[in-house]
């Protein structure tokens, strides 16, 4: 029995006590020899050094848990407090006149029907024009008839998104306009102006009732005045025959008053 006991304390087995007293004596020797040989009181500039050491950290920290906005505010603010400057220099500044953005490019090169030298791919504005216009649905029409009053009407092709829609086909094809009912397709002779050139083409637009009558608004109103002008005619037609009528009867009365004259004197 006393064998079996020796050999199994030999064999290096320890309990948990001994194992955590083992740890901590461990962890004494080498916090010790760690600590630096000296008086107790550290100097000032290891102070320092252990300050600024701590304050980094937290600021890192702080930092991390920053989003990309916060991070960037953060950023301006340091550069505005350690290199001096306003706030409002660091704000985007407009673009000059000079500069041509991808729409402003876009504008001078697209075509409402583009001819066959405006379709070729000689530069990258033709070419963006193109699939740009490529990606448009040529079937209806979408108009703006605001100055419907001075005659003058905006057309374009509809997009994708208007198409999945209905705007312009199940929707009334006036931009402003939002009704459903009564719709009816009119074929318009859309004469513009484009690239200092007079066009003209052939297009269809869906519209309501009431926006029928601003689309036509110059036609009805060459109509009324045609109509007016007819019957200005007619009313004028109509007095001056009256007027010839009514002189024909005071030329009678002259005519029978001599001759009635004429028969007494005679009589007489």
């Amino acid at each position: 029995m006393h064998n079996i006991i020796d050999a199994f304390q030999a064999g290096g087995y320890e309990s948990g006590a001994d194992v955590g007293k083992r740890r901590r004596l461990s962890y004494a020797a080498s916090s010790s020899s760690s600590r630096p040989k000296g008086p107790g009181r550290p100097t000032q500039t290891g102070y320092k050094e252990e300050q600024t050491k701590a304050l980094r950290g937290m600021a890192f920290t702080e930092f991390q848990r920053m989003n990309c906005y916060e991070r960037h505010h953060k950023m301006m603010r340091d550069y505005i407090m350690f290199y001096g400057g306003k706030p409002e220099d660091l704000l985007p500044k407009p673009p000059s006149a000079n500069v041509m953005t991808d729409f402003d490019i876009l504008k001078e090169s697209y075509r409402f029907l583009p001819d066959e030298a405006d379709l070729d791919d000689s530069t990258w504005e033709k070419r963006m024009a193109k699939k740009y216009y490529d990606k448009l649905f040529k079937e209806y029409c979408v108009g703006y008839l605001q100055h419907y009053r001075e005659g003058k009407i905006g057309m374009r092709w509809r997009t994708e998104k208007e198409v999945v829609q209905g705007k312009g086909q199940f929707i009334c094809g006036n931009h402003s306009c939002s009704k459903t009912e009564q719709l009816k397709s009119y074929e318009v002779n859309f004469a513009y102006k484009e690239s200092g050139k007079q066009k003209q083409a052939l297009v269809k637009l869906r519209v309501c009732p009431d926006c029928a009558y601003k689309l036509n608004y110059k036609k009805i109103k060459k109509l009324e005045k045609k109509i007016a002008k007819s019957a200005n005619r007619r009313e004028d037609s109509d007095s001056d025959t009256n007027r010839s009528r009514a002189k024909k009867k005071k030329r009678k009365k002259k005519k029978s008053l001599k001759r009635d004259k004429k028969r007494r004197r005679s009589t007489s």
